[in-house]
């Protein structure tokens, strides 16, 4: 039997392997969000070492979210997504630095907005999806 630990790992591996490209992007804010919330929690505690992993952490996700942008095809909203992004990674930095969970709330914010964009992308893709799924169905079922 598997330690509790490991198997999450495994499934966390299988999640992320069998996840669609938005669903991936969501777990990088997911990942994000969490880190940069406990960094709160640490630095209101002054335990300012496990803050400043927590802030390391958010910022190595800000900067793999900055490595997806397509830049060439992604037009205007790829571009603001790039200063968002660059925006955020500044601020996580400069929080670290002057160990203020203000700064580190700010970027919370600014990255729930984002993941409910991204969200909302998703949701009405799998929308779209689910009603051309429908609409094939119903084409077998009259010509069938």
């Amino acid at each position: 039997m598997q330690k509790p630990a490991t198997s999450y790992q495994a499934y966390y591996r299988t999640n992320v392997q069998t996840s669609d490209q938005l669903s991936l992007i969501i777990m990088l804010y997911d990942g994000a969000i969490r880190f940069m919330k406990k960094s709160v929690v640490k630095l209101e505690k002054g335990e300012l070492e496990e803050a400043h992993n927590y802030l390391m952490r958010s910022k190595d996700i800000i900067s793999e979210l900055l490595s997806t942008l397509r830049l060439e095809t992604g037009g205007e909203v790829a571009k603001n997504l790039k200063n968002l992004y660059l925006y955020a990674f500044k601020r996580v930095v400069q929080a670290n630095l002057k160990k203020d969970p203000e700064m580190v709330r700010e970027v919370i914010q600014i990255m729930d907005n984002l993941r409910a964009g991204w969200i909302q992308i998703r949701d009405q893709q799998k929308q779209k999806q689910t009603q051309q799924m429908q609409n094939a169905n119903r084409r077998l079922r009259v010509q069938g």
